[in-house]
C-alpha cells in the first residue's frame, strides 16, 4: 500500500470510530432505500443500476449519476461488515464503468443526460463519479477480481484524463470538486499521472480561491453567489483537498467560507438559498436538490470551530425528521401532496448518502484550532451582505432572510424573486417547521429539465406587490437594480428596499416603491410606500400552509391564522393606510404551490387603491396574537 493511501486508511478508521452514531444510521437507511431499486437480473443490460422510482419528468428512469451511490454503499459496508453494501457497490461501479464513454473529445467521461448516444449532455459531473468510484476502490479493491481491477483503474485513468483535458467546466462548484477528485484519484489509483495533481492545484488555486468575495462568499454559480451550492458541495470538496493535501492555509480559508455561510442556516436545521442565483432548485434540506449536500461540509471542518459539528447535527436531524417521504429524501414539506413529487426523484437521497460517507470518513473530532465565534442560534443579530443585497436577520422569536439580489447573467430574470421581499421567515412554533412564509421562483420554469418535474400554472410563493397596466404585469419581484440598507434601531433591525416596479423582461414602469421590513422581537411590520401613477396595486402575502391550517377574516383589517399543530394564533394586520384598501382570502389558492422549496401557501390579498401620484403608504404587521 502506497505511504499516503496507508495515512488515508488510518485517518479514516479513527474518524469513523468518532462519528456521532446519527450519521452511520442516517448513511444506512439511504443505502437500504436505493438498495431497493438496484437492478439484480444478471441478464439485464442494466444490471446493477439503481432506478430513479419518480415518474415525473420521467417514468422510472435511470439516471448515470445514480452510480455516485457506489461509495456510500462501499462506507457502509466498511461500517457493518455487511456482504449486501459491498456486493452492491460493486455491481453498481461495474455498470458505470461499462457505460463510460470511450470516444472522440467526451472520452473518458459520463454523460448526466444517460443513455446519450449522440454525446449532447452534460459531462461535469464526471468528476462526482469520478470520485465515488476512486473513493469504493479502496474500499473494495480486495474484493474484486483481477480483470475488475485493470478495468476499474482503466476507467478511473480515463476520467481523471477528461477533467485533465476540459475543466474548469461550468458552475464554480465543478472547480473544487474537480481539484479534490484528482487528488484523491492519484492516491488511490494504481498508476497515477504527475498532470493530475497539478491539474488540482490549477483548478483550486486558480479557479476556486480567487472567486472569493468582499462579503466571504463564493462567486461562480451562474455567474454569482449560490448558497445551495457553495455550501453543499463546493465548499466541502475545498475542506476535502486541503485534508487530503493537509494543507491547513486552505482548510482555514475553508472554515472562513463556512462560517459566513452558516448564517443561512436556520433554527430548525434548514439551509435557506430563497436568494441565490439557483434557487430554482432549492429544498430546505441541503439548500439545493442536487448537489451532495452540507453534512461532509460541517464534518470536514469540525476541528476549525466547535460550531460546525452543532449545526453539521442540527441539518442532519431535519433531514431524518422533516425531509423523508417513505425513506426518500423530499423535496420539500408539501411534495407529498403532488404527484409530480411523489415519489420524489432518486437524486438528493444517493447525493447525500454520498455526502454523509465522507463526514464519516474524513470528519474530525479532533481538538479545535480557534475559539469558536459562530452563533447562528443566538435570538439576536442580523448580518447584511452590501454585495448581493442580502440581509438575514435573528430575533427571538423570528429569522428572516430579505434579498435584493438582481443576478441575472446567466439564469432568466424570472429564475429568482427580489426587490426586497423577505424571501425566508421562521416563526418559533409555527406549523410544523416553524416555515411561516417562503419563496419560490417568480415563474416556474424548468431551467434543469431533468432535475424539474412538470408544474403549469404555478404562482409565485413570494410576498410582493404588483400591478396590472395594459397586458403587462408588474412587480418588485422583477427589479433587479434596486437600492438596499441595513440598520439597527432603538427595538427592530429596520431593512430599506427603493427600487421601480418592473416587469417581468425588466421594463420600468413610473411607480417607484419603498419597502422598509422592520423586526421586532415577536412580530414583522412591512411598511410599503408607492409613489406614482394612479394604480389599483396588490399586495399578496403567502403564508406557508400544511395540513389543518385555517385562515379567517376577523375583521376588515385582521386576518387570524392558526396551525393544526400549535394552540397558538398568529394574525396578519393592517396597522394604517393612507389608501382604501380590502382584504381577500384564497385567490388562487391552488396554484401556491412549488417543488422548490416543496411548500404550499395561502394567499392574503390586499387590494389597495391610490388616487393620486403622490406618495401612499401601507402598515402591516405579521407575527403571533
Amino acid at each position: 500500500m502506497k505511504p499516503f493511501a496507508f495515512f488515508l486508511f488510518i485517518i479514516s478508521i479513527s474518524n469513523v470510530s468518532a462519528q456521532v452514531n446519527t450519521y452511520q444510521a442516517t448513511l444506512r437507511s439511504l443505502c437500504d432505500v436505493l438498495l431497493t431499486t438496484q437492478i439484480n437480473s444478471p441478464t439485464d443490460p442494466n444490471f446493477g443500476a439503481l432506478v430513479c422510482p419518480s415518474v415525473n419528468p420521467d417514468d422510472h428512469p435511470i439516471h448515470s449519476r445514480s452510480a455516485e451511490a457506489v461509495y456510500p454503499f462501499s462506507v457502509a459496508y466498511k461500517l457493518t461488515n455487511k456482504p449486501e453494501y459491498r456486493d452492491a457497490a460493486i455491481k453498481l461501479g461495474n455498470w458505470l464503468i461499462k457505460n463510460q464513454d470511450l470516444r472522440g473529445e467526451k472520452k473518458g467521461g459520463w454523460s448526466e443526460s444517460w443513455p446519450d448516444p449522440q454525446q449532447k449532455g452534460w459531462y461535469g459531473t464526471t468528476t462526482d463519479q469520478l470520485i465515488s468510484l476512486a473513493g469504493s476502490y479502496a474500499i473494495l479493491k480486495p474484493w474484486l477480481s483481477p480483470a475488475e481491477i485493470n478495468e476499474w483503474n482503466y476507467a478511473m485513468t480515463l476520467a481523471a484524463d477528461y477533467i485533465v483535458r476540459t475543466f474548469p467546466i461550468g458552475n464554480v462548484n465543478y472547480n473544487p470538486t474537480g481539484a479534490a477528485t484528482l487528488l484523491y484519484t492519484y492516491h488511490v489509483t494504481d498508476k497515477p499521472k504527475q498532470i493530475w495533481l497539478l491539474k488540482a492545484d490549477s483548478l483550486m488555486n486558480s479557479s476556486t480561491l480567487n472567486q472569493i468575495t468582499a462579503d466571504n462568499l463564493l462567486h461562480g454559480e451562474g455567474k454569482g453567489v449560490d448558497e445551495g451550492y457553495n455550501i453543499a458541495q463546493s465548499i466541502g470538496y475545498i475542506a476535502l483537498y486541503a485534508i487530503l493535501k493537509n494543507d491547513l492555509k486552505i482548510k482555514r480559508i475553508a472554515a472562513d467560507l463556512l462560517k459566513t455561510h452558516s448564517l443561512f442556516v436556520y433554527p430548525n436545521g434548514s439551509v435557506d438559498n430563497s436568494w441565490g442565483t439557483r434557487s430554482f432548485k432549492w429544498n430546505y434540506e441541503s439548500g439545493t436538490k442536487t448537489a451532495p449536500g452540507v453534512y461532509f461540509s460541517f464534518a470536514l471542518l469540525a476541528d476549525m470551530d466547535p460550531e460546525f459539528e452543532k449545526l453539521g447535527l442540527r441539518c442532519l436531524n431535519y433531514l431524518n425528521t422533516q425531509s423523508l417521504q417513505n425513506g426518500w429524501i423530499g423535496y420539500g414539506p408539501s411534495a407529498i401532496n403532488h404527484i409530480s413529487t411523489s415519489p420524489p426523484c432518486n437524486y438528493s437521497t444517493f447525493a447525500r448518502a454520498q455526502s454523509i460517507a465522507l463526514a464519516i470518513e474524513y470528519g474530525s473530532k479532533s481538538k479545535t484550532q480557534r475559539e469558536s465565534s459562530l452563533n447562528t442560534q443566538t435570538d439576536s443579530w442580523y448580518k447584511f451582505f452590501p454585495d448581493i443585497k442580502v440581509a438575514v436577520i435573528r430575533t427571538p422569536k423570528m429569522m428572516a432572510t430579505v434579498s435584493a439580489y438582481g443576478e441575472i447573467r446567466r439564469y432568466p430574470r424570472e429564475s429568482v424573486c427580489r426587490g426586497g421581499s423577505v424571501t425566508n421567515l421562521w416563526y418559533d412554533g409555527f406549523g410544523a417547521n416553524g416555515f411561516l412564509q417562503s419563496s419560490s421562483t417568480s415563474v416556474y420554469q424548468r431551467i434543469e429539465e431533468m432535475h424539474m418535474p412538470i408544474e403549469t400554472e404555478l404562482l409565485p410563493l413570494t410576498p410582493r406587490v404588483e400591478f396590472n397596466q395594459d397586458t403587462n404585469l408588474y412587480s418588485n419581484l422583477f427589479e433587479a437594480e434596486a437600492s438596499m440598507d441595513v440598520s439597527k434601531e432603538a427595538d427592530h433591525i429596520k431593512v430599506l428596499t427603493i427600487g421601480n416596479m418592473q416587469t417581468i423582461k425588466g421594463s420600468k414602469s413610473d411607480v417607484r416603491y419603498n419597502i422598509i421590513n422592520r423586526f421586532y422581537n415577536t412580530h414583522l411590520v412591512k411598511e410599503i410606500t408607492l409613489n406614482g401613477t394612479q394604480q389599483n396595486y396588490r399586495i399578496i402575502e403567502p403564508i406557508v400552509k400544511s395540513e389543518g391550517s385555517t385562515f379567517h377574516l376577523k375583521n376588515r383589517r385582521t386576518v387570524i391564522i392558526k396551525s393544526a399543530s400549535s394552540k397558538n394564533e398568529w394574525k396578519l394586520k393592517i396597522l394604517s393606510s393612507t389608501a382604501p384598501y380590502k382584504i381577500v382570502l384564497g385567490v388562487d389558492e391552488d396554484k401556491y404551490w412549488s417543488p422548490f422549496p416543496g411548500v404550499e401557501a395561502y394567499p392574503i390579498t390586499i387590494n389597495f387603491t391610490t388616487a393620486s401620484d403622490k406618495p401612499q403608504t401601507i402598515k402591516i404587521s405579521l407575527g403571533k396574537k
